[in-house]
């Protein structure tokens, strides 16, 4: 055997391990990921059904019908918060409060997919917010695509306000999601 094919060979023996490798990993994530928010939800309902509030890392389950998104919200929006579920912005009101409710959610298929489909929402969609006492609806009012160090888009309001904000398509800059509490 010639040494070109030994080293073609060996180059395709890499990629491919490198390869399986990358498919495990991105698997792994994605079962560690579900596994959390299984986890996350199930605490956070039963909690919420038996009226007394067990875990206080969750504040509450965000849904997005119109994208058929249910996620858990924590508090932080460091890595190891948002890998395993959505993140409220420290320093932002909070649910139904005056103020910006401001979350982060990934939308990359290696972590959470939280907010892949948030580019599908339009204006007057809905989004729920449920905390241990009690449920928010917010009516989509806008979309934008700013720079990632664009602070602005979490600003506070005068109004109960939810900002979504996720990485655009191919992650260079943020897609934001605003809504307004309906009243």
């Amino acid at each position: 055997m010639s040494v070109k094919k030994i080293l073609i060979n060996g180059l395709a023996g890499i990629l491919l391990i490198s390869g399986i490798a990358m498919i495990a990993m991105g698997t792994s994530n994605k079962f560690k990921t579900k596994k959390a928010q299984d986890k996350y939800i199930q605490s956070f309902e039963k909690s919420v059904k038996e009226g007394q509030i067990k875990d206080t890392t969750v504040l509450g389950i965000l849904e997005i019908p119109n994208i058929g998104l249910k996620v858990a919200v924590k508090e932080g929006t460091e890595e190891d918060t948002i890998d395993y579920a959505v993140g409220h912005f420290l320093n932002t009101a909070m649910a139904g409060e005056n103020g910006n409710f401001a979350l982060a959610g990934h939308r990359n298929y290696s972590t959470g997919e939280f907010f892949l489909k948030l580019d599908q929402l339009k204006k007057g969609d809905i989004i729920e917010f449920t905390t241990y006492d009690s449920n928010y609806t917010y009516e989509v009012s806008g979309s934008e695509i700013v720079k990632p160090n664009n602070m602005d888009v979490l600003k506070e309001t005068s109004t109960p306000t939810i900002t979504l904000v996720t990485c655009s398509d191919d992650g260079s800059e943020r897609l934001i999601i605003k809504g307004n509490l309906k009243k």
